[in-house]
């Protein structure tokens, strides 16, 4: 098979949750050479809008058949059917109602038929099939902290940050990947966009029901140690934040992330505690998770 040669035009990079990509197109329209990606990545009211459109045009397209033998029609007033009676035929058709006071009588007309009642059940069969792999994907709901702050931590300096569940299901096995997003120049002079691993104390929750606060440590291992919030910000440093898991009620893998620019890092500052209360007598106080306070 013959590849295209023809050189792709030069596109436009934005930064976007720490990796760059293209600003010709929105996110869906990426797959706009693939029909099912795109139909299942634009929103519902598109997807809908793109539905009614197809089946419009659909009709249209076998009316106008249809005007092509006027008097194939039969059961009409006129000698001639037009246009109107000939879109809501095909509708009745492509349906699968079945006719009132039109129905066919020509032998191209039921050929016609014929082709539009396959149509029908080609359109009915995939129309149904992208909306149940919609309605059928999961989804979750991750709150993740507006800030993140980097403070001592049993003698050792730590980069940490929230995360909550909104939803009630628990999320088995929940895995927490980070990476440092960062522009490094080569020794030769080449600017190149880089991805760190930044290790956590604890990366993976047997069940994540509540809060989850993931901890960094900046230690001779971390590719934070040495650099200055204003290296950071002249690197256009960006911290990645990745979670996956298992949805125990739908038995299927959700995931969702998040990027932290090196304006939202605060350095000498901690999360207000959340829990108060001792014992089996304990209150989560939601509206200390996005606050901090001065620390060491």
């Amino acid at each position: 098979m013959r590849r295209s040669t023809k050189p792709r035009q030069p596109q436009l990079l934005r930064r976007q949750t720490g990796i760059f990509t293209t600003t010709s197109h929105g996110a869906w329209f990426r797959h706009w050479r693939e029909p099912y990606l795109l139909l299942l990545s634009v929103p519902w009211p598109l997807f809908l809008a793109l539905l009614a459109g197809l089946y419009l045009l659909v009709n249209v397209v076998f009316a106008a058949l249809y005007q092509l033998d006027p008097a194939g029609l039969g059961g009409r007033a006129l000698d001639r059917a037009g246009f109107e009676q000939s879109f809501f035929f095909s509708v009745q058709t492509l349906g699968s109602i079945g006719y009132g006071a039109l129905y066919p009588k020509s032998t191209y007309v039921n050929l016609v038929v014929t082709a539009e009642s396959l149509t029908g059940l080609i359109f009915m069969a995939l129309s149904t099939g992208l909306a149940f792999a919609r309605f059928s994907r999961s989804s979750v709901r991750i709150r993740f902290s507006e800030l993140i702050t980097v403070h001592s931590y049993n003698g050792k300096t730590i980069l940490s940050f929230r995360l909550a569940n909104e939803r009630q299901n628990t999320l088995l096995d929940a895995r927490l990947q980070v990476f440092l997003a960062i522009d490094e120049r080569t020794s030769e002079g080449h600017l190149m966009r880089r991805l760190h691993p930044l290790p956590l104390l604890r990366d993976q929750s047997v069940a994540f029901l509540l809060t989850w606060t993931a901890m960094h440590p900046i230690d001779t291992e971390s590719p934070l140690l040495g650099l200055s919030p204003a290296q950071l910000a002249a690197a256009q440093a960006e911290v990645l934040v990745s979670i996956s898991g298992l949805d125990e009620t739908l038995q299927r893998p959700v995931h969702a992330r998040c990027s932290y620019p090196a304006d939202r890092i605060r350095y000498g500052s901690c999360f207000v505690d959340m829990v108060e209360g001792t014992g089996d007598q304990r209150l989560i106080d939601w509206s200390h998770f996005n606050q901090i306070r001065p620390c060491s």
